[in-house]
């Protein structure tokens, strides 16, 4: 065993790196982890994954789902007053009926923010950006959005 760097004790690691396996997400550590950042900083320049996220992302997850049903009621509401989805894709599903557009709505709005908040710590535009920024930012877009639709809702026409 070898002496360690700041003291005269011996080293007491075993030398297998546990960090070269990922945790199996069918684990018990991907329920009741610890790991909620990264340590190491040879560790922030890969793309790491955590075991259990911080309140700021969960909150802003939790906050876009909510502002997305929102989004998808008064949607609704104003397509029935007369006006028009501008998106082409959920144009379409609105088309097929209310059932549709609001299943493939939160289908795909949970699915983007499930990849956003696994994939939270992925270095974007060489570091600049994560996945993370885009978490946090999106709820305050949402809610823009229902503000405007809210405006439209309450103006006598």
């Amino acid at each position: 065993m070898g002496l360690t760097r700041n003291s005269h004790e011996p080293e007491r690691r075993s030398g297998i790196d546990r960090r070269t396996r990922t945790t199996s997400p069918l684990s018990s550590r991907s329920l009741f982890g610890s790991r909620r950042r990264v340590r190491r900083k040879e560790d922030r320049e890969i793309h790491y994954y955590v075991d259990r996220y911080d309140l700021t992302s969960v909150l802003a997850f939790l906050c876009t789902l909510l502002l997305s049903v929102a989004d998808t009621f008064l949607t609704l509401l104003l397509v029935d007053a007369g006006a028009s989805e501008l998106n082409p894709v959920m144009d379409f599903y609105l088309k097929a009926g209310p059932i549709p557009f609001l299943m493939a709505k939160h289908l795909l709005t949970s699915s983007c923010l499930i990849l956003f908040l696994v994939h939270k710590n992925y270095q974007l535009l060489s570091g600049r950006i994560t996945p993370w920024n885009i978490l946090v930012v999106v709820p305050f877009l949402y809610a823009l959005l229902v503000a405007y639709e809210l405006g439209l809702v309450l103006s006598p026409v």
